[in-house]
């Protein structure tokens, strides 16, 4: 590719970056999201594919691969969190802690190799991503973890202003598709930094939140307002559990690098299952910093299941058709799982 050329589309790419970012337009995000992965398909494509990652370090003996591993720092991966962190298995990996839609965007851009994604984010990236097998953030109707809060019953929505928190794109749609699909509802979405500290502070009608800020207005409910489980919602819609999350792999790291991407499975897999095993010392890690009681928390990780079986798949893939029948993904996404070997060994 002429350089020329290569210079034009990196500034296109960094131009819908910068619009995604700032201008919070959620009706315009899809189509910023697949063109801009257009582009760099076509500058990856162009790419010397001979040339190897920068994630290879040198040691004293030997070159050595240190995968870049996305993590999400919410309550609903503290299971894999205290593993990681308490329990050594990180070893063998370079980890970037961020929230949910900033680690899709880190996927898209090539800066990492393995992390967890947004349901959406997947689908919209899948022809350069493999699922990781059995590996999720499921729940089979109640979550806790993404709620609306409003000021009207949920059947009353429609046109109504509804702010929808900046750090996740599954919960967007989810939402969207129960309100239109259920309730016959279509309101008017703008996308903000939503907390539970500052609900209602621009003459919205209804603010969805997730992760943490979620779960603190689930047990801190303001008299008078009404609040949704946006998990018990889709189970009541569908009969369905719930992906909210998977585990994915680019493609070119699965190729190359086939043993690095067997080992960190196996720490994620594995990190799931200890934790879990160990529950309540990993309550504890978090128990004085975060604003949740013991009880709260094991009843959360009740709640909230890693496993992705036959069922769950079926139910993604559910979520994907009725996210395509209502325009907000152009096509239906080819999901391809990896050729791992391990399950749950750490």
């Amino acid at each position: 590719m002429i350089e020329d050329t290569r210079k034009k589309i990196q500034k296109r790419i960094e131009e819908l970056k910068h619009r995604m970012n700032y201008d919070a337009n959620d009706l315009e995000y899809e189509t910023h999201l697949h063109l801009m992965r257009d582009l760099q398909r076509i500058l990856n494509n162009a790419s010397d594919t001979s040339k190897k990652r920068k994630t290879i370090i040198n040691t004293a003996d030997k070159n050595e691969i240190q995968p870049h591993v996305g993590h999400i720092n919410f309550l609903n991966c503290l299971p894999l969190t205290y593993s990681l962190l308490k329990c050594g298995y990180h070893k063998g990996m370079s980890l970037v802690l961020a929230v949910p839609s900033s680690l899709n965007k880190l996927m898209l851009e090539h800066q990492l190799d393995i992390s967890p994604m947004s349901s959406f984010a997947f689908a919209g990236m899948s022809d350069s991503l493999l699922m990781l097998p059995n590996l999720g953030i499921v729940s089979d109707g109640e979550v806790q973890s993404i709620i609306l809060v409003s000021k009207k019953p949920i059947n009353e929505l429609n046109n109504e202003k509804i702010f929808l928190t900046a750090q996740s794109a599954t919960s967007h749609r989810l939402l969207k598709i129960i309100l239109k699909r259920a309730y016959k509802c279509v309101p008017q979405y703008e996308v903000k930094n939503v907390e539970p500290a500052k609900l209602f502070t621009d003459n919205e009608t209804a603010d969805l939140l997730i992760g943490d800020y979620a779960l603190y207005a689930n047990h801190n409910r303001i008299a008078g307002v009404y609040y949704y489980d946006i998990g018990t919602e889709w189970k009541k819609m569908t009969g369905m559990p719930m992906v909210y999350a998977v585990w994915a792999v680019t493609r070119r790291f699965a190729q190359e690098y086939p043993e690095e991407l067997e080992h960190v499975y196996s720490r994620l897999r594995g990190g799931f299952d200890n934790g879990i095993a160990d529950k309540d010392k990993m309550i504890e890690m978090v128990l004085q910093q975060k604003p949740f009681s013991r009880s709260q928390l094991a009843s959360y990780f009740n709640i909230i299941k890693y496993d992705v079986g036959s069922s769950q798949l079926e139910a993604l893939r559910t979520f994907y058709k009725l996210a395509y029948e209502e325009g907000l993904l152009p096509d239906m996404p080819d999901i391809q799982m990896a050729a791992v070997a391990s399950d749950s060994n750490a």
